[in-house]
């Protein structure tokens, strides 16, 4: 089959490996000039890296896997920690801290340089019962036999397949950063969240002395962007090295974006298209699960692709079948989790080790297509 696949981030590069080695005939059409080196650093999860392992990526030799996850009160007590070595022998994957830049590029080093086609921003799609046609600004136009919408939160193909509500602001928004550190914390293999009444803020090492952090705190729409200044006031006396950390970057480092979430729907696409990532699930960042669930998305539906004759709808519908149980479970536990930020129930207690590496187990597990082997062989399918 011809795909065409809309958006070259982490989940049209990670789709469009998986299809090419399934013999499609694969083109990514992404509108920036050149591959995106932009962002911070990237949690992959177990789910995430066990469905990089099938998709034939390997992280070997970049990022940091990560042994453990420790949380904290804003005044430094203890909360509970996660043992994440139990976690990757029961689930069989690691998890890895990766900046998302060296991410995309390991995606596109394993695709053929004439997949990517760059500075095409799509404006359009066009379903017809023999072929989809992708519009783009400049005039030009591709033809193929489905299309996937992996651009974004913003989706165009979202906006032309499906209509509807865009991603709504959660209240909540990150100022982050991906810098070389000093700091023990950045040359170690643990995570550290903080968690308070009007802030958060996370420190994970992300290999060769980079530290990924950020800090969430209330935001609304309008409101005047926040400065490190800013921050240093804001997480005055929170247990070190927040304190370190911020004394240490400059306005330069910060990066900000919004909290979001999308509504799930039930239907992802037309009879030729479908929709992977963020265009179709944007989630809060509060359980760091975005580019593990795009990633998931990539490996069932390439996964559904093998051997596809004749019109595809009932494949593209059935990946979305299997996904959005998972996807909306996983989005809802985002929205709680951000939402309960201004509330003291997750500061009350302590947990044991053991129930906090279990808690990550089970959630894992739950959200997840590929660690529940949840795989119908295509010719289970059937054909539209």
């Amino acid at each position: 089959m011809r795909v065409l696949v809309i958006g070259g981030g982490i989940g049209g590069l990670a789709v469009a490996k998986g299809l090419l080695d399934r013999g499609h005939h694969v083109r990514v059409y992404e509108h920036a000039e050149t591959l995106r080196d932009g962002g911070a650093g990237v949690t992959i999860w177990s789910n995430g890296t066990a469905a990089l392992r099938d998709l034939g990526v390997s992280l070997d030799g970049v990022g940091r896997q990560l042994h453990s996850l420790r949380s904290l009160t804003g005044n430094g007590r203890l909360l509970w920690e996660a043992d994440l070595d139990e976690v990757t022998e029961r689930l069989g994957s690691p998890t890895v801290e990766i900046p998302r830049r060296t991410l995309l590029a390991r995606l596109a080093d394993t695709l053929p340089p004439e997949t990517m086609r760059f500075g095409q921003r799509c404006s359009g799609v066009r379903e017809y019962p023999d072929r989809v046609v992708a519009d783009f600004a400049d005039g030009s136009s591709a033809d193929g036999d489905i299309l996937i919408g992996a651009d974004g939160q913003r989706s165009v193909v979202r906006r032309q397949v499906l209509g509807g509500e865009p991603a709504r602001l959660t209240g909540w928004a990150s100022w982050q950063g991906l810098t070389h550190s000093d700091l023990p914390l950045a040359h170690g293999y643990r995570t550290l969240n903080i968690a308070g009444r009007d802030g958060h803020c996370g420190l994970i090492p992300a290999g060769n002395g980079l530290l990924h952090w950020w800090f969430d705190t209330p935001w609304r729409q309008g409101h005047p962007d926040l400065s490190v200044a800013d921050l240093r006031r804001a997480f005055d006396g929170w247990p070190e090295p927040v304190g370190e950390l911020l004394s240490a970057v400059t306005d330069d480092d910060l990066g900000f974006f919004p909290h979001i979430r999308h509504q799930v729907p039930k239907v992802w696409g037309g009879p030729r298209t479908t929709l992977l990532g963020d265009a179709v699930h944007a989630m809060p960042p509060a359980v760091a699960q975005a580019a593990n669930q795009t990633l998931e998305d990539a490996w069932l539906l390439s996964c559904l692709l093998t051997d596809v004759q004749g019109a595809p709808a009932q494949r593209l519908r059935h990946y979305e079948k299997e996904r959005r149980p998972r996807v909306a479970k996983v989005s809802r536990q985002a929205a709680l989790t951000s939402a309960q930020r201004r509330t003291p129930l997750q500061r009350l207690g302590r947990f044991p080790k053991w129930v906090a590496t279990r808690s990550q187990v089970v959630s894992l597990r739950s959200g997840s297509n590929v660690l529940r082997g949840l795989t119908p062989a295509p010719a289970q399918v059937g054909i539209a």
